[in-house]
């Protein structure tokens, strides 16, 4: 069953993982949830825009994205602290 993901780009729309929508979708295989290359990078961690290069917006110039490290927003993070974990 796939599930959904919190994108690490928070909606950028030049993100080819999420197109900006802040969620994919992730299918975790036999060996559980495993990092993949970076769409929007192709794992270089760079992007050129504009006679510019940048830091990827999608894997944070690391090349891949963790599909079980999430970003955490503001409901995850007050649910640790009051629930632990």
């Amino acid at each position: 069953m796939a599930k959904r993901v919190r994108c690490p780009c928070g909606g950028d729309p030049d993100c080819r993982l999420c197109r900006g929508t802040k969620f994919y979708e992730y299918q975790p295989g036999s060996r559980g949830w495993i990092p993949f290359r970076c769409p929007t990078c192709g794992g270089a961690g760079r992007v050129t825009a504009a006679d510019e290069v940048l830091t990827c917006p999608t894997c944070r110039g690391t090349g891949k994205v963790d599909p079980a490290a999430p970003p955490k927003n503001f409901l995850d993070t007050l649910r640790g602290i009051l629930l632990g974990g």
